[in-house]
């Protein structure tokens, strides 16, 4: 008798007696109804198997609506913090969308979010002696998000010209227009 490689179901080999296939169709058998048996299904009842399918269509409907909007604006102001609906430690990611004083959309992902700092970066050709790079560092706290200080009136936010130039200036920049949160989820 042999084993298939993936479930372990018995098969008889070119070696085996007639006298023994009663015991591997018992063996074959038995595995199916294993099988069936981690599908809540005994055989006798359908709606076993179809309530057991609709509880699987509930829990990935519930995956599906695990994102949820924290925050939605365009027309966020340059200066000032970001208000979420909701703690960002509720969530194991966040997608953080910004745009800069150009119109430069960008996004990113944040795993396990809450007190981390984040740095938001765009960048922006005009011509062979403007090209400019603009940065904000946020720091993600609860249900804030603010322009990060590494210390006391001290932000990180600004734009250099990285060609002709060289020039930097502080100044706010870049701005988050939305936040989309991932719940923590589990199909087990």
């Amino acid at each position: 008798m042999e084993t298939t490689k993936r479930y372990r179901l018995p098969y008889p080999s070119d070696g085996d007696q007639v006298r023994e296939l009663p015991d591997i169709i018992r063996q074959q058998a038995e595995g199916i109804d294993e099988a069936l048996a981690g599908f809540d299904y005994d055989g006798t009842d359908p709606n076993k198997l179809t309530a057991r399918v609709a509880a699987l269509e509930r829990q990935l409907d519930a995956i599906r609506g695990n994102t949820v909007v924290l925050h939605n604006n365009d027309n966020t102001p340059f200066a000032g913090a970001i208000t979420l609906s909701e703690s960002a430690a509720n969530f194991e990611r966040l997608t953080i969308c910004f745009k800069s004083n150009d119109n430069v959309f960008g996004s990113m992902d944040v795993v396990n979010p809450d007190g981390k700092v984040i740095s938001l970066t765009t960048s922006f050709f005009v011509s062979a002696t403007n090209f400019f790079l603009k940065n904000r560092c946020y720091k993600i706290t609860g249900k804030t998000i603010n322009t990060y200080a590494i210390q006391p009136n001290a932000y990180q936010t600004g734009e250099a010209n990285v060609c002709g130039s060289n020039n930097g200036r502080l100044a706010d920049l870049i701005v988050i227009t939305q936040v989309l949160g991932t719940r923590k989820n589990s199909i087990i």
